[in-house]
């Protein structure tokens, strides 16, 4: 389980400037493994993988990536930070699939000489923005491991609940290529829904369902030893809602708190569904 370092940006007192080291050992308190940071600061995520080694953590880096130069520069970064895995958000925007499908031969070339997992992220305004273009991908590149950030796509594709059949299908396809997990509930407008709100139910349960699948899928591939993990990913404005007056109308901070806890009971069923899927999970969750 990671927190995301961005999410801890504009919290009540947390300084990530000055006082970074009293946002990790919050972040270690509350039960976290690691963190999650953006190599896009270097001196932030050196700072913040020094922290997290001295307190026997782990983290994910993540990288913002045009060409495949830009996917070496993060690995050689990521690896001599020691991060547990590369996250990267593909900022190329393509128009055929045969296009994408080239970039991405050329960064999983690249990819194959790295120490550490590398996978994509699914994420709007990225080459992944749109759910149907990322299915057709995955078709002619079935072995691509990506970092599922699902609150993307019903926003992206304005889905209604309940969720289409096409549309779950697609997204179970995106489930059975993820290889690491970003929470966040979104529905067919938001991208960060305050998901303590009664009316925002529904879009609570989908996402949970989305996750037990995904980590049910993930049991049944994973090797012997894995790691899968799930990292709270809730942003300050503009993704969080605000009021009129520029307040929050969630708490970043609890609502984190409980999607981990969410996260380590949706762990627990999905052991179960595992098993009747495949064979024993051998892996673990942070």
């Amino acid at each position: 389980m990671y927190q995301a370092i961005w999410g801890m940006e504009g919290l009540p007192g947390i300084d990530l400037e000055t006082r970074l080291d009293a946002a990790l050992d919050q972040i270690v308190a509350a039960g976290f493994d690691g963190v999650g940071v953006s190599l896009a600061r270097s001196d932030r995520a050196e700072a913040v993988a020094r922290g997290v080694r001295e307190r026997g953590k782990g983290f994910e880096a993540m990288g913002f990536v045009r060409a495949r130069e830009d996917v070496a520069r993060a690995i050689d970064r990521a690896e001599s930070l020691g991060a547990h895995h590369l996250s990267l958000q593909i900022m190329t925007r393509l128009d055929r699939v045969g296009e994408a499908v080239a970039l991405l031969e050329s960064f999983e070339a690249e990819a194959a000489r790295a120490t550490i997992p590398v996978y994509y992220e699914t994420h709007r305004g990225r080459l992944t923005n749109d759910l149907l273009f990322t299915c057709r991908i995955l078709d002619a590149l079935p072995e691509l491991r990506l970092t599922g950030d699902l609150s993307h796509y019903p926003v992206a594709h304005e889905m209604p609940l309940p969720v289409p059949a096409g549309d779950l299908g697609r997204i179970s396809k995106v489930l059975n290529h993820c290889w690491a997990f970003h929470g966040r509930v979104s529905g067919a407008h938001q991208i960060q829904l305050p998901f303590t709100a009664p009316q925002h139910q529904g879009w609570l349960a989908q996402h949970r369902a989305w996750w037990r699948e995904g980590f049910a899928s993930w049991i049944t591939r994973s090797p012997e030893g894995g790691e899968l993990t799930f990292m709270p990913e809730l942003g300050p404005p503009h993704y969080a809602m605000t009021d009129a007056n520029g307040g929050e109308l969630g708490d970043r901070w609890t609502e984190a708190l409980s999607l981990m806890e969410m996260a380590r009971e949706t762990w627990a069923l999905a052991l179960s569904d595992a098993a009747d899927i495949a064979r024993p999970c051998r892996g673990q969750i942070g």
